[in-house]
């Protein structure tokens, strides 16, 4: 339903004679003609009317609600945003139609990805960061709305937020999520070699648990199979092999630690997996020099 047919309806549903209408009418005229100051002190005395002023009490929820969403967009479009946001709440308050409803949450999507990506905030007379604001705004739509359809842009960014912000844990949550919940998402084939990166910058070093290497591992070699023509592949391939450099350097420190308990044929077993895996590597080359210090095997006797 277009903007001005909305308006047409809503003011039809207001009795004749009734001041309502035309205000309505000078509101949306200003919002359109870029007045938005105006617009904003129409639509905030037509939201008085309404609630207050009709000798027949307050209009009906979904036209009182059609009324805020006004207020929100000359809010939106003065760049006033926090207070486009409380206008938004007011709007869930007020019985929304369906239309109305989801235009309010697509005002919170922008407001909030606006936020995330730099738009800063006014607080105290100061320009302030505004970036955990729209985390907090992304995040409330996700939890309480999860289908609408920009709910899996709305993960995507929140998921790359965090990656960018040094906090992969949550990353690897939210790309998991979208791959999870949105399999159809455009987004899919970026979250797939993201999250296998969120869940390197996890990994400390080759001397803690290298468990989750296996998992970074899955999500490369998944995006080669079902992305091969995305433009990461040679990324993904990349990090694959950086993968199997970092298991084979911990093969090596698993070696030394069992010739430290004089323990030689398990060390032995951990270079054979190097030079397996990685045989023209420096890894590769140390498992060599290694193996060529430890006293040779027996070979047992026919019997």
């Amino acid at each position: 339903m277009t903007t001005t047919i909305a308006l047409f309806l809503l003011v039809a549903a207001i009795q004749e004679g009734d001041p309502l209408p035309e205000m309505l009418i000078q509101a949306r005229d200003a919002l359109e003609q870029g007045q938005y100051a105006e617009a904003v002190t129409l639509y905030e005395d037509a939201i008085e009317l309404a609630m207050y002023g009709e000798d027949d009490g307050p209009v009906s929820g979904p036209l009182l609600a059609r009324i805020r969403l006004g207020l929100a967009e000359a809010f939106r479009a003065s760049r006033q945003n926090d207070d486009a946001l409380r206008a938004t709440e007011d709007i869930f308050d007020s019985d929304p139609g369906p239309e109305t409803l989801d235009r309010a949450l697509e005002i919170r999507y922008e407001i909030g990805l606006s936020y995330l990506n730099g738009t800063t905030r006014r607080l105290l007379g100061l320009e302030i960061s505004a970036e955990r604001k729209g985390l907090q705004v992304l995040g409330d739509l996700i939890q309480r709305y999860p289908f609408q359809p920009f709910s899996d842009d709305a993960v995507f960014h929140s998921a790359n937020w965090y990656l960018k912000n040094k906090l992969p844990e949550d990353a690897e949550r939210f790309f998991e999520r979208l791959l999870r919940e949105y399999p159809e998402s455009p987004w899919t084939a970026p979250a797939q070699i993201l999250a296998g990166d969120a869940v390197l910058a996890q990994i400390k070093g080759v001397e803690y648990d290298m468990g989750p290497l296996t998992v970074a591992e899955r999500h490369y070699r998944r995006y080669l199979r079902l992305f091969p023509n995305q433009g990461e592949s040679q990324r993904a391939r990349m990090e694959l092999g950086r993968i199997a450099k970092m298991r084979a350097q911990r093969h090596l420190l698993v070696a030394q630690f069992y010739l430290g308990i004089d323990k030689p044929e398990s060390a032995r077993v951990y270079l054979e997996k190097v030079l397996l895996d990685l045989p023209a590597s420096e890894e590769a080359a140390e498992a060599r020099r290694v193996i060529a210090t430890l006293v040779p095997q027996p070979v047992q006797a026919d019997r």
